[in-house]
């Protein structure tokens, strides 16, 4: 893997050179004084990682990741900088992948590049890792927009009102979640509600984001050609959410494993609208799956190698949405994975909790799988959506029947 850090403080070099010193074995280490020279390293052999400081004269960090984003999209680009005024933060907001906090140490570095490089490889194919790094937006349902759009106008603008149409879109949420927990505000903790990262952001930024930066989108041309319903999509995460919510209240009193199971929820098919930026494989896949009868996520692992979930869980990664929700998207599906180490070297702070625990990645999985199973009225464990082997190990198989009656709790309300 080849690395390429770029700082014009010769010192901030040294250093980084000297904490870094013992990757040499594991890493090509290239170090550039000035954006300028950062760029003579993608003529001939494009960095797979690029890690710029902020401040720089004449080509500053943000621009000299605008740069790669346009003509180098598959390098991986990460800001270190100390937190930024608003304006700075949304200039950045388009071009940058990850932000670390200044000063920021070695074991922060290594994990940051490390863990997206293991995600990365869930993906195997080249093609799709590019896609995924070079996604500037995801489409957006174009009611809620247009509702957005016209509150954010209104000189009686409500936060709370904001939020809550923010809440109701897996793509607005997913962005406003990337920017709020991202180093350039330096929050002591990670938020995972839209509705908070809303109000914690105010009117100004919000306008700023939607009629200026337009880092939110209506674009659904791909949706349509693909034959792809968003309402759909959009109406099952909806339900996902809140019924892994109500599972997740009625297994534990941590307020923090509930509201990781409920964005969790709403976020897990977000790998889907990326799949929308290839409709000839989206195409290829929905066609597998009508002329064989298998589900959509094994007929994605026969075209591509890989599903929507590990799609989804590297963009959320890259986005700096929180490591416990990434865990749950990636794993959602099929979690026994997740006991089988395949991701490797997770730190207590970045996992959702004990894998061997109820958590949100157990929430999420079963209000999928009754969602997906809809008719919940015969023995739940003969479900092809459901991983017994999984519950089994967790020794929650008696709960089965409690939360089916929470599934049917949820769609009566919905009625």
């Amino acid at each position: 893997m080849r690395i390429l850090f770029v700082d014009d403080d010769p010192k901030e070099i040294k250093e980084l050179r000297t904490m870094l010193g013992s990757m040499h074995q594991k890493w090509e280490m290239e170090f550039a004084i000035s954006g300028e020279e950062a760029l003579n390293f993608f003529i001939d052999n494009p960095p797979d990682v690029v890690v710029s400081d902020m401040h720089m004269p004449e080509m500053d960090g943000v621009k000299l990741l605008g740069f790669i984003m346009d003509y180098y999209p598959e390098t991986i680009r990460i800001l270190l900088s100390e937190p930024l005024d608003k304006e700075m933060a949304l200039r950045s907001v388009k071009s940058v992948h990850r932000f670390l906090m200044k000063p920021c140490n070695a074991e922060t570095i290594k994990y940051t590049i490390e863990r997206t490089c293991k995600l990365q490889d869930l993906l195997r194919d080249e093609t799709l890792k590019k896609l995924v790094l070079g996604i500037k937006d995801l489409p957006s349902l174009p009611h809620l927009y247009n509702l957005i759009t016209k509150e954010i106008q209104s000189p009686k603008a409500s936060l709370k009102k904001l939020g809550h149409i923010i809440s109701q879109d897996v793509s607005l949420s997913a962005r406003i979640l990337q920017l709020v927990n991202s180093a350039i505000f330096g929050l002591p903790r990670k938020i995972t509600s839209p509705q908070q990262a809303t109000i914690f952001l105010g009117i100004d930024t919000l306008k700023a984001l939607i009629l200026s930066i337009r880092i939110f989108s209506s674009f659904i041309k791909d949706a349509k050609l693909c034959g792809f319903s968003i309402i759909d999509m959009q109406r099952h995460s909806m339900m996902v959410g809140r019924l892994a919510g109500e599972i997740a209240r009625a297994e534990t009193d941590d307020e923090k494993v509930v509201e990781d199971a409920i964005i969790s929820g709403m976020l897990h098919n977000i790998g889907k609208l990326i799949l929308l930026k290839v409709p000839v494989l989206y195409k290829e896949i929905t066609e597998l799956v009508k002329t064989t009868g298998c589900d959509v996520t094994k007929a994605e692992y026969t075209v591509m190698k890989t599903s929507h979930a590990e799609l989804g869980a590297y963009l959320l990664w890259l986005w700096g949405i929180p490591g416990n929700v990434v865990e749950v998207v990636a794993f959602y599906h099929n979690p026994s994975k997740l006991l089988e180490n395949i991701v490797p070297n997770k730190t207590p702070r970045e996992v959702s909790g004990n894998a061997k625990e109820f958590t949100a990645l157990t929430a999420v999985h079963m209000a999928n799988a009754l969602m997906m199973q809809e008719n919940c009225n015969f023995d739940i464990t003969n479900s092809p959506y459901v991983d017994m082997p999984y519950m089994r190990t967790l020794n929650l198989t008696n709960k089965l029947p409690e939360w089916v009656d929470c599934y049917n709790e949820t769609i009566r309300e919905e009625v």
